[in-house]
């Protein structure tokens, strides 16, 4: 009882109707933003990475540029065919590579082994030296098939130099090489290689990410690292073979890895195959959905505390009265009907409470003036009993007329005084109010008893009854009415024998169906159809006078008393019989279910 009371309802429902919006406006919420959040990032970062690539990309061809510079000098190419103990030659050669070093800030040295002469020459900050070798320190075929290569990352080292107390070689470099060819012939002349130092590579990565949330991982064709925010790495082989498979698909582009989102762009240079890869943590990436998702709970939940707070203020300023005014419903119960009903509110629970106490007051009048009409028609009860006819005395009456017609020997009277006798005991019997079908046959074999001696030869009476449907309860008094009906309206003994049927049985339907058949006169077509109006709806039924009208009375008062006993489930029809007369039938259940 308490899990239905209006309270617990009332607070289901409103948790039902706040908890469920707000927890679907933060799944929402949360996944839109995340997906906002997400796209946004992607793009913002594609278009950073791009740059990043571009800034590398145009670096790395500006070391190519200057390369290619020598070139331009009409006198290299003539100079590497000279003899190399030529000083001109020698200062010329010098010059050159100086040029390129000086030229750009991030150049460390050059190194030029001339394949003609077997001369190899490093120039650097200090002075340059040169000597005679049958090789060079590196070949590009180690590096790329091209005209132009990049080493990857290393220690910076002499290219087979003595080392001098001046040379630093404590960091790390990239090396670009070039190949000088005799063009248009592809004769190699020369390799010169540079020495670049990683601070211009790294001052473009540092911008790219922000340290601390992010990585960003610059690498090359072989998978060996050669920018990361762990400088440890540099160098190293690139641990995540998964990733670096994923990233070789396109040439720019961005997956959702399971513990990070991905963006990635080729530098696409022949020389440089070299890839920007961005990691943003999904911690990072969703950190601003999160953390808006967290207001939205916190208010969400304070949004919950305020309802569930309201909803049980709400509920009992409305329970309350109810449960006060049930316990003054309980108080009445018992029989305190001067119960002091005090309920003030103005709402709708006060409007009942006061209703309510104005009812008790109008019982309580109504019962103390029913009181005082009890007290006084009682002596007028007590008089009219007095002036009445005792039915037992008139009973038993009949009893000693019928002793003394059998003491002058003429039964017949005793026969029918006896057959009355047992009709008003019948008639008693006011505590029953259902009566087997037996016995209201028996009754009405009485009264037809009456009715023979009073037309002797002129009635005939059938009797078809199935010995089953005795035993079915009928309402007492259903059938008298029906054959009454039919000695006060259709009975004609001047053409014909009176003849009266009556018969019952039990159908498959467990229904007692009772069928009383007259050959007495019909009923007038106009007033038949009258009659059976009346008895589809006896709401709209108004009494007329006449036949028709009395028989209309009897057959609704025995159509009442069966809905009152078998709950409307009883038919009544009436029609008329060819040649003439009317038949009655009843339909009820047969064991008043």
């Amino acid at each position: 009882m308490k899990f239905r009371s209006i309270q617990t309802r009332l607070i289901q429902f409103m948790l039902a109707v706040t908890t469920i919006p707000l927890l679907l406006s933060l799944i929402i919420t949360f996944s839109h933003t995340r997906e906002s959040v997400k796209e946004q990032t992607v793009n913002e970062n594609i278009r950073l990475i791009y740059q990043g690539a571009t800034n590398l990309r145009n670096y790395m061809n500006s070391i190519n540029r200057a390369s290619l510079s020598v070139y331009s000098d009409s006198y290299f190419l003539r100079n590497l065919a000279l003899d190399p103990d030529n000083h001109r030659v020698i200062a010329e050669l010098y010059a050159t590579l100086q040029a390129i070093q000086t030229g750009m800030e991030d150049i460390h040295q050059i190194y030029l082994h001339n394949y003609l002469t077997g001369q190899s020459t490093q120039v650097s900050s200090n002075l340059p030296r040169r000597e005679f070798r049958k090789e060079p320190y590196r070949r590009i075929e180690q590096f790329g098939p091209g005209p132009a290569a990049v080493e990857p990352i290393h220690e910076v080292h002499n290219y087979g130099f003595p080392r001098r107390p001046a040379d630093i070689t404590d960091f790390k470099v990239i090396t670009f090489y070039r190949s000088i060819n005799n063009i248009p012939s592809p004769e190699q002349y020369a390799l010169m290689a540079i020495d670049v130092k990683l601070d211009s590579i790294l001052a473009i990565c540092d911008q790219l990410y922000a340290k601390g949330e992010e990585q960003l991982y610059l690498i090359d064709d072989t998978g060996s690292i050669m920018y990361s925010p762990n400088p440890d790495e540099i160098g190293q082989p690139f641990a995540d073979q998964t990733l670096l498979n994923e990233i070789a698909k396109e040439k720019q582009g961005y997956y959702d890895g399971k513990q990070a989102m991905v963006i990635y762009e080729k530098l696409d240079l022949p020389y440089a195959p070299w890839t920007l890869v961005k990691q943003i943590p999904h911690k990072t990436l969703y950190k601003n959905s999160t953390e808006l998702t967290g207001i939205n709970a916190i208010i969400a939940i304070f949004a919950l505390l305020v309802v569930i707070f309201g909803t049980l203020w709400i509920s009992i300023r409305i329970t309350r009265p109810i449960k006060q005014l049930t316990s003054y419903m309980n108080q009445v119960q018992t029989g305190r009907l001067d119960v002091d009903i005090d309920v003030t509110s103005p709402d709708e629970i006060g409007i009942l409470s006061r209703r309510f106490r104005n009812m008790m007051d109008t019982i309580n009048n109504l019962i103390l003036r029913e009181y005082r009409l009890e007290l006084a028609n009682k002596t007028n009860q007590l008089k009219a009993l007095q002036a009445q006819i005792d039915p037992h005395f008139l009973y038993n009456a009949l009893q000693s007329i019928g002793t003394l017609a059998l003491q002058h020997k003429v039964p017949r009277i005793y026969s029918l005084l006896s057959s009355l006798a047992n009709i008003m005991r019948y008639n008693m019997r006011n505590s029953e109010a259902k009566v087997t079908l037996q016995d209201e046959i028996h009754h009405v074999r009485l009264y037809l008893e009456l009715q023979k001696q009073r037309f002797r030869d002129q009635l005939e009476i059938t009797w078809d009854l199935e010995p089953e449907s005795l035993q079915a309860p009928v309402p007492k008094m259903i059938l008298q009415p029906i054959v009454e009906n039919y000695f006060k309206h259709g009975m004609n003994t001047r053409d014909t024998v009176g003849r009266l049927s009556i018969s019952s049985r039990i159908t498959e339907e467990h229904r007692l169906v009772v069928v009383v058949e007259n050959n007495g006169t019909s009923i007038e077509e106009d007033r038949l159809a009258a009659i059976r109006r009346m008895l589809a709806d006896p709401s709209g039924y108004e009494p007329r006078s006449g036949d028709a009208g009395d028989i209309s009375i009897g057959l609704m008062n025995v159509l009442m008393r069966l809905n009152l006993y078998t709950d409307n489930k009883a038919v009544l029809t009436i029609e008329n019989a060819v040649p003439h007369g009317v038949i009655v039938t009843l339909n009820i259940n047969a064991w008043g279910e």
